[in-house]
């Protein structure tokens, strides 16, 4: 796979993902996506995601179930913010070396 089909494939992914049908709508994955900051434990927990994810206990997920949030959006949540904060850290890395994202 080359260097341009990994890069479509990932914009795929990252579209699919934050734009297509879910449970948890699509503004909130556009959000948790591009880093903006989310309000009560739901914020907390993407935070902690972006930050330390493997800091993630089960009382910040508790704490966003109970904000009306399921399991299956909380996935979704998880997932969009992961992908953020590896595009965030990539193009950084790229920035440094002096290459184009």
């Amino acid at each position: 796979m080359t260097r341009e089909q990994r890069r479509a494939l990932f914009r795929l992914i990252v579209g699919s993902t934050s734009e297509g049908a879910g449970e948890l709508p699509a503004d909130v994955r556009r959000a948790a996506l591009d880093g903006a900051d989310l309000p009560g434990a739901t914020g907390e927990l993407v935070t902690r995601i972006r930050e330390a994810a493997h800091l993630v206990e089960g009382a910040h997920v508790t704490a966003a179930r109970e904000e009306g949030h399921s399991d299956r959006a909380l996935y979704e949540l998880t997932v969009v913010t992961s992908l953020g904060e590896s595009k965030r850290r990539l193009e950084a890395v790229l920035e440094l070396l002096g290459r184009k994202g």
